[in-house]
């Protein structure tokens, strides 16, 4: 049997960026006393960028449609009704899905000073639900980026033998795919099979992951299909779940920072400086840029400096601490534009 389904929330094209953050925390609230759990989830707001859209989507596991609870992000209240967008049927329950737009609590300026949203859920007694899934997808405005994105969230229960399909509009012909998959047991298998010509299969983990591949030549109607294989193998549960699907390009202008030349000066028995040419070869200047020095698998440091125009080169000279010995010594440059990290290393062998 198949039951629930998954619902677009998004399918658009934007200037700008996106992140996607989740946790599957397995949490258990609920029984003879109030009971009380707060998930954070890590996001970054990225600099240089408007937040546009933050969407809150929560998956649980429930034994009725009845539940007495509250949502709070950031100490601030999202509802105190149970009321899912869609339901699927389990032998020990329902898997519930509900989202919740929350971009106003996080376009405060105390949302966006936080590194992580803290998402609250409370229960005064009564049965047992168990938080199974959550994620926050955040869109942002830039003119630095190009986003095309689809985004699909639900509740999905498939049984052995059995099998989901859907066509989507998804606006690109290229992108990343992501879906949070929960498979019963380590002898379940399947797979998410896309326009007939790409599978993706799905074993080898027991309980919740994500799968990640890369979309080549997408029709402007996808077609995807979820496949739970028959096995000889008996498990319980017997359902296969999945939470959401996720189709995502971005493309950035050009950001690029090179390595033009390093050099270094003894400045003593261990004392040594690093002299490090950087050029801009870009079209934009990075959020941040830095440095960082390694050897033999130690840091031996560390700088962060002003973002260097395009086409401008700059000179840094580090200062480090290092012991003696012949070996190599890994300079690393790493540059942020929006969401998106870069990093170029160059091994330099010393001897002091």
């Amino acid at each position: 049997m198949v039951s629930g389904e998954l619902l677009q929330f998004m399918s658009r094209s934007i200037s700008g960026d996106m992140i996607y953050t989740s946790a599957t925390p397995n949490i258990q609230l609920g029984g003879f006393h109030p009971s009380r759990e707060t998930i954070p989830l890590s996001l970054v707001h990225p600099k240089n960028a408007e937040l546009d859209c933050a969407l809150l989507e929560i998956g649980v596991i429930v034994p009725r449609p009845d539940v007495h609870w509250r949502v709070k992000v950031n100490g601030i209240s999202v509802t105190k009704e149970f009321k899912p967008h869609v339901t699927a049927q389990l032998k020990t329950g329902l898997f519930a899905k509900l989202v919740y737009d929350i971009t106003s609590i996080l376009k405060t300026p105390e949302g966006l000073r936080r590194r992580r949203v803290n998402v609250t859920f409370k229960q005064d007694g009564g049965e047992h639900i168990v938080i199974d899934h959550i994620g926050i997808l955040a869109l942002y405005k830039s003119d630095e980026a190009y986003t095309d994105i689809l985004y699909l969230s639900g509740a999905l229960s498939i049984e052995p033998g059995e099998e989901y399909s859907s066509e989507l509009r998804y606006p690109g012909s290229t992108g990343v795919f992501r879906s949070t998959v929960f498979l019963p047991s380590k002898y379940a298998r399947g797979s998410i099979v896309i326009d007939d010509k790409l599978s993706i299969p799905l074993e080898g983990f027991q309980g919740y992951d994500e799968v990640v591949s890369q979309l080549d030549g997408i029709s402007p109607g996808v077609h995807i299909k979820v496949i739970h294989e028959e096995s000889l193998t008996q498990y319980f549960p017997k359902e296969m779940r999945v939470s959401n699907i996720l189709v995502y390009n971005t493309r950035y202008k050009p950001t690029k920072l090179e390595l033009v030349d390093v050099a270094y000066d003894k400045k003593g028995a261990e004392n040594v400086d690093f002299i490090i040419k950087l050029a801009n070869t870009g079209e934009t200047r990075p959020d941040m840029n830095m440095v960082v020095i390694m050897y033999l698998g130690n840091v031996a440091a560390r700088k962060i400096f002003q973002p260097i125009e395009p086409g401008q080169e700059r000179e840094l000279r580090i200062s480090t601490k290092l012991p003696k010995g012949e070996y190599d010594v890994v300079v690393r440059i790493i540059w942020r534009k929006l969401s998106k990290t870069w990093f170029e290393d160059r091994k330099v062998r010393i001897k002091i």
